[in-house]
């Protein structure tokens, strides 16, 4: 016969998948972190890649000229309804 599980053991078993050992103390720390608590030494997050620079020029590129066209539009739109 299967035990029921409570729904806090159901947490503490979801969590427990992702708690890795520091590389530099071995304590526990968990997956998505960047800075072991204890030994406040830098991790890697699982599965983290750094953005290259291009990517982030081409994002930031974008995104200047989208606000660009919103400000023209915005001020295009106080001068046409003003009158």
């Amino acid at each position: 016969m299967k035990k029921k599980t409570t729904i806090e053991e159901d947490r503490r078993a979801r969590a427990e998948k992702h708690v890795l050992a520091c590389p530099n103390c071995g304590s526990p720390v968990l997956d998505h972190m960047t800075q072991c608590p204890k030994c406040k030494a830098k991790l890697t997050p699982k599965g983290y890649q750094p953005m290259s620079d291009e990517k982030i020029k081409k994002i930031r590129y974008i995104t200047y000229t989208i606000g660009a066209v919103i400000s023209i539009a915005i001020i295009v739109l106080i001068i046409v309804f003003r009158k």
